[in-house]
């Protein structure tokens, strides 16, 4: 993606972060007065989504950081370790909420649902869906993937306020049939979403897992990268190299410095055996950008350079 796209994906993000927060204080603040466990899980539910676009706000830097090359290694690590930590905390609230309605259900505590937090979940439904579809389209339109997952993960908090508002309504069918057994089922729908909870969490840590696994193999690929290029007739050394995926393919970037006796032309004609070279070896190599330096020690060895640079083919042959 491009840096503008980069920004309205974050913007976005920043924007449906905030709703979900609005959504999640509203929900627990209701589910408090009525009381109702039921609602009570759906705000949780709201809280872990907030984490979870925490995480994808990360994961956008860390691509945009890729993009433009800054800082890339060391920014990636540090946000794989704080999403990991929010993961954590969608399983340890999960965890809670599992815990209170199996202790609710045990304990036999009356739910007093009330029509509400009925009226505040549907509205809370309304408005992740309005940012579905919202993020949906975006993410259509950008070929976004964070836009597209982000989507999918609003639209499971969509199913688990469909599951709490079941536990509710039964509740209030009990209320007026004087049908108590139907009382227990809006524990069970808040033990349910509390599993939905755990899942989330579990899927976040499995995804920086294996994005970490990926992120090794490719640290490989570049070493690899640079020992082929190394190889290449001209080339004196790789002063930097970064590879980027684009789809399923790889852009590779680097720098070479050669002999500064060389011509302009006889530099471009290294270029090209470079790019050749890998884009022949590696077929997921869609393109390779070169940037080609006369290379320079610095000073105080640049006298010795130059002395060692006359040993070196002016011609390449």
């Amino acid at each position: 993606m491009k840096d503008d796209v980069f920004q309205k994906t974050e913007y976005t993000l920043w924007a449906g972060m905030l709703l979900l927060s609005v959504i999640a204080c509203l929900q627990g603040m209701a589910a408090f007065q009525a009381p109702s466990i039921a609602l009570l899980a759906a705000a949780a539910q709201s809280v872990a989504g907030v984490c979870v676009v925490a995480v994808v706000i990360m994961s956008v830097r860390t691509q945009r950081q890729q993009a433009t090359s800054k800082a890339f290694q060391r920014n990636a690590n540090r946000i794989a370790i704080v999403s990991m930590l929010l993961a954590v905390l969608i399983m340890v609230i999960g965890t809670q909420m599992g815990i209170l309605s199996v202790k609710s259900l045990v304990a036999h505590v009356d739910q007093d649902a009330g029509i509400y937090p009925l009226i505040l979940l549907l509205i809370s439904i309304a408005a992740k869906e309005l940012l579905f579809q919202y993020l949906n389209r975006l993410g259509n339109r950008f070929g976004a993937k964070e836009f597209i997952s982000n989507a999918r993960r609003h639209r499971s908090d969509i199913y688990s306020s469909f599951v709490a508002i079941v536990g509710m309504l039964l509740t209030l069918l009990s209320e007026v049939w004087d049908y108590t057994k139907l009382a227990y089922i809006e524990p069970v729908a808040a033990l349910l979403i509390a599993i939905m909870i755990c899942y989330m969490g579990f899927s976040i840590v499995r995804n920086i897992l294996s994005a970490l696994s990926e992120n090794v193999r490719h640290q490989e690929d570049v070493a690899e990268f640079i020992e082929v290029v190394g190889r290449i007739l001209g080339v004196i050394s790789v002063d930097d190299l970064s590879a980027r995926e684009q789809g399923h393919y790889v852009v590779v970037e680097m720098s070479i410095s050669v002999n500064p006796r060389l011509s302009v032309w006889e530099g471009h004609e290294v270029s090209k055996k470079i790019k050749a070279q890998l884009m022949k070896q590696y077929q997921h190599i869609s393109n390779v950008v070169i940037h080609v330096n006369p290379y320079d020690p610095g000073y105080p060895y640049k006298h010795h350079a130059d002395n060692d640079a006359a040993e070196l083919p002016s011609v390449l042959h």
